[in-house]
């Protein structure tokens, strides 16, 4: 025997139960407010910040673009005086162009304005290192009487270190656990 269902002292047997079958349960009711609300802080002004300044370097390093007519003022001719000028202002407006169009998207919260200055950043170290190796050293082995290869090696170096603190002052909106960025990829189409 088993206890009945309705708790009247009875017991019921198993007859009874196959006469009345179980009622299905349903959850009725209203869901009730929180007690503690949550609150989202305000977009950080990180991004803001790091976006005005690559701005300002964008515009300063376009100024680079003037390069080739260095040697066109001093009055060295040829194609071969113009290499390294050549290569220098397609650096410096490479750099521009990311860094303010990257720095613009940083101050309207976008993620792809991070990945637009740090590509930006790589692309002007590279051309910086293929001035390096075609022998610019900007008389650096000349002023401190060291032959070419180690003048490289130090350009190398302080390239590598500088590429390194910008990339991070790029990254510093990613890095701070700062509310505001969207998930905007400039490889998002690549996947």
């Amino acid at each position: 025997m088993q206890p009945n269902p309705w708790n009247d002292g009875s017991y019921s047997t198993p007859q009874s139960e196959q006469q009345f079958p179980q009622a299905q349960q349903y959850l009725a009711g209203t869901p009730q407010a929180m007690e503690y609300p949550i609150y989202l802080p305000p977009p950080s002004s990180t991004p803001k910040v790091i976006g005005v300044l690559f701005i300002l370097y964008g515009l300063v390093s376009g100024l680079g673009v003037l390069s080739p007519l260095e040697p066109l003022l001093a009055g060295e001719g040829g194609a071969s005086a113009l290499r390294i000028p050549m290569i220098n202002a397609v650096s410096s407006l490479v750099s521009a162009v990311t860094a303010i169009l990257g720095g613009y998207w940083l101050i309207n919260y976008q993620r792809r304005g991070v990945q637009l200055i740090i590509l930006g950043i790589l692309m002007s170290s590279a051309l910086a290192f293929l001035t390096y190796y075609l022998g610019e050293d900007g008389g650096l082995s000349e002023g401190l009487r060291i032959d070419e290869s180690t003048a490289f090696g130090i350009l190398s170096v302080t390239q590598a270190i500088v590429t390194v603190v910008c990339g991070l002052i790029a990254a510093i909106p990613i890095l701070t656990s700062s509310v505001g960025l969207d998930r905007s990829s400039l490889f998002s189409g690549l996947k």
